[in-house]
């Protein structure tokens, strides 16, 4: 395009009068893979290479930039712009990272980041007969950033409204990196003693009984509680999550404050007694469950910040050649979505799994089944998996455990299925009243849907279908498929929990249907 330029109608005049500068800059900047443009002569002459065209975007400013001058090819930056040119037409180089400079392209004034260099070339006298921009868009990268900050900010509002006491410590010094106002309270402290601060700078007397359990959590990355202790809101004991930076390496300990305070009086109370040793058993299972389920990675809740890890690869290898800044960057986006990934999945099952209340509200199962299948999108891409789903109904539920249903039915297809093509249907029918009497834990005054998920996975033997929704149980080893032995057993609790019932039905090599019986209404609402 440069070569069939008519430059004659320029103050450049034709190529074979060009000096010998001008025309060195030129090829360099023409067979260079990175975006570069030059600036040339008292009228900005523009000349750019194809690295650099697609910052031009789809229409607009292309071709006509090719022998424009700058300042009629860029009014809506020139005033941003023209003190940095000034600049360097006095002879002076400059420099700027993830600078805004909104652009016209596209049929529209876009707001543009750009990494870039502003470079005088001179003749051999000395003199600034134009100017080499080297430069690199960066849009995306800022945006993901921007995205992720905003994500830490809601993840920290998260943890400040969470009903239970809860800290983040980070390293061998338990630096106190996130805390609560229900944490606070609990170790009857400030804020400005503990963030930012080694935990045991500021409470001193926790050190001989607590230090040595997050050492062991740290070293051996296993969970475990702490003693119990008596404030005036309650009795409670501490909970220590190993906390997992984006590559699995332990970085840290989650501290979750577990109420104990109902167990303990009615252990209390009931000392010497039957009832007592009951309390005791249901308080150990309750802790043992507790623990589990804040120990296991969930798999159910990561995937939109699994796309934030993989879009953020896909940036960085689509950017070609970046700076060393911009290369951090990218690399704190990636660890930063792995750690919050982590924080994530362990806060948010603590508080939906351990709570007494649940709230109801009508639901539509179809906009819930739309979340989890555009969670599960990049799976789905992965495996050439089809999804069919019917038309769902509208009922009385729990939207964050529904989808949290939804969401493990989904994985397992997904997740025991070998084949080239896996197929997934979900449908919906009303449960007729002679039935319901013959379905265990369904109640006789309530109507039900009946929700199905059939696929065409590996199947298995029909006589572990009740097997398979107790907690931890597990028909394959986590080296022929991973898990935890949690997802349906988690199925079974929110069932239950809204009345329902869930069974399965398969044919070992021929696929497996999931029955979900939830009632279209919940008594406590009506």
């Amino acid at each position: 395009m440069i070569r069939s330029y008519d430059w004659s109608a320029t103050s450049l005049g034709t190529p074979d009068q060009w000096p010998q500068t001008l025309r060195t800059a030129l090829g360099l900047v023409l067979s260079s893979r990175f975006p570069m443009f030059i600036w040339w002569g008292p009228e900005m002459i523009q000349f750019y290479n194809d690295a650099y065209r697609p910052s031009l975007g789809f229409s607009g400013k292309h071709p006509t930039a090719v022998g424009q001058r700058g300042e009629e090819c860029w009014p809506e930056i020139w005033p941003v712009i023209k003190p940095i040119i000034d600049e360097v037409w006095a002879g002076n180089s400059n420099w700027s990272e993830d600078q805004l400079i909104p652009i016209y392209r596209n049929n529209m004034l876009e707001d543009v980041y750009w990494t870039f260099s502003y470079s005088p070339l001179k003749e051999d006298d000395g003199t600034v007969s134009g100017i080499l921009v080297i430069c690199q868009e960066t849009t995306e990268k800022v945006k993901a950033k921007l995205q992720l900050e905003e994500a830490d900010k809601k993840f920290r509002h998260i943890i400040r409204q969470a009903p239970a006491g809860i800290a983040v410590l980070k390293g061998a010094d338990h630096i106190v990196e996130t805390v609560n106002d229900k944490y606070i309270r609990l170790l009857c402290t400030t804020e400005e003693a503990l963030v930012n601060q080694p935990l045991f700078d500021a409470l001193p007397a926790m050190r001989e009984t607590v230090e040595p359990l997050l050492t062991s959590v740290l070293k051996t990355g296993n969970p475990c509680y702490g003693p119990e202790f008596e404030t005036p809101d309650g009795i409670f004991n501490f909970f220590y999550q190993p906390l997992l930076d984006a590559d699995d390496r332990i970085e840290g300990v989650i501290v979750v404050s577990n109420d104990l305070t109902t167990e303990v009086k009615a252990r209390r109370e009931l000392r010497y007694t039957e009832a007592l040793r009951n309390a005791n058993h249901n308080l150990q299972r309750s802790n043992t469950e507790l623990e589990q389920f804040a120990f296991v990675a969930s798999h159910d809740m990561q995937e939109p910040l699994r796309k934030i890890r993989m879009f953020t690869a896909m940036l960085e290898k689509s950017l070609g050649e970046i700076s060393e800044p911009s290369h951090k960057y990218l690399d704190k986006i990636g660890n930063a979505a792995g750690r919050m990934r982590k924080l994530i999945d362990d806060m948010l099952y603590y508080s939906r799994l351990t709570r007494p209340e649940t709230t109801f509200r009508k639901v539509d199962l179809n906009e819930l089944v739309s979340q989890v299948v555009n969670d599960f999108e990049l799976l789905i891409q992965e495996k050439n998996a089809v999804i069919r789903c019917d038309t769902l109904p509208s009922i009385d539920a729990n939207p964050l455990q529904i989808s949290q249903l939804f969401s493990n039915l989904l994985s397992n297809s997904l997740k025991f299925n070998d084949g080239a093509r896996p197929e997934i249907r979900i449908k919906a029918t009303p449960v007729d009243a002679v039935q319901i009497p013959r379905l265990e834990g369904l109640h006789q005054q309530l109507s039900y849907y009946q929700l199905e998920f059939s696929d065409n996975g590996i199947g298995f033997d029909q006589q572990y279908a009740e097997q398979i929704f107790n907690i931890f149980q597990r028909l394959h080893s986590r080296q022929e498929y991973s898990g935890t032995g949690i997802g349906l057993a988690l199925c079974k609790k929110i069932a239950l929990h809204h009345q329902g019932n869930i069974f399965a039905h398969a044919t070992e090599g021929q696929g497996a249907t999931f029955h979900v019986y939830l009632p279209v209404r919940q008594p406590s609402l009506h």
